[in-house]
């Protein structure tokens, strides 16, 4: 099963270049939302997600690790 991935989000991002207020404000959320998400403290509902993935111009996947796997296995930066 896949799930959300914090520490891809945080990789994504700054693959990008993006700091986290920069992302906050392209899905109308706070710079601490997006740190608890990077975090592990808070897990953001799929709509959000996906407008994240949108906002980084990654597909949903980028954002999902397999359950289990090593995250630092999943992210090819």
């Amino acid at each position: 099963m896949r799930s959300f991935s914090g520490q891809l989000l945080r990789a994504q991002r700054a693959r990008v270049g993006l700091s986290a207020a920069q992302l906050a404000a392209r899905v109308g959320k706070t710079k601490w939302s997006v740190w608890r998400w990077e975090q592990g403290r808070v897990q953001p509902p799929i709509p959000v997600v996906d407008a994240v993935a949108d906002a980084l111009g990654v597909p949903l996947d980028a954002l999902l690790a397999d359950d289990g796997r090593a995250v630092h296995e999943a992210v090819t930066v």
